[in-house]
Formats: structure tokens, sequence, C-alpha cells
């Protein structure tokens, strides 16, 4: 799932312009992962306690960028099994078409922005 924070850390910003990513082009935001592989399992899975952070790029597909979110979180999933949800205020949203870039969604984006 993915969840939108504005952010105005210097940290965040130096990271855009170290990768070459413009301010317009970045979606800062909190990832975190849901472990769905077995439902039934008894045993405590290591999911992280918070989402993090991570910078997405609004000009590339997604599926280039799923990746680097799973190596962040240390997510079991394979890629193939990988699926962005939008989480805003406890509700879960839609889900996000790996093929296109968040520039391309701005519709299932709608009103992340606004916080």
């Amino acid at each position: 799932m993915i969840e939108l924070v504005k952010t105005n850390d210097s940290r965040v910003s130096v990271g855009m312009r170290d990768l070459g990513i413009q301010a317009e082009d970045a979606f800062v935001c909190r990832v975190q992962y849901l472990n769905d592989l077995d439902p039934l399992m008894e045993y405590n899975v290591r999911e992280p306690p918070r989402p993090l952070y991570h910078t997405f790029n609004t000009t590339i597909p997604l599926s280039y960028q799923v990746a680097a979110v799973q190596r962040l979180l240390h997510a079991p999933h394979r890629l193939d099994d990988v699926a962005l949800q939008v989480f805003k205020d406890g509700d879960y949203g839609p889900y996000l078409d790996l093929d296109s870039t968040l520039g391309e969604q701005e519709e299932e984006l709608e009103g992340l922005q606004d916080r």
C-alpha cells in the first residue's frame, strides 16, 4: 500500500537531486507491505513496524520502480505478486496500474496531495 506524506525533509530533497529527479517529477510517500501470502500463518512474519519513505518518479512506469520498494521493505513477495494500493485516512483506495506512470493515474491519487 502507499500513502502520500507531504514532507519538507531536506534529506529527501537531497536524495532526489542525487537521483536526478526534479521536484515536480517526485511523489514522496510512505510505503508498507501487507503480508497476505498465507492468511492462516500463525507465527509473526517480520513486517515493518511503521511505513518507510520512498520517492517515486511520476514519469516512469511503476513496474520499473516497484523492485526498489520491495528491497526497501524487505518484503517476502515475488515481484510477480506485487500490487500497489492507495491508502488514505484509514481507507483502502484503488489499486494502481503498474504499467502506467503516477502522472497518468492522477484520478486514482486525487485528494492525496491536499494533505
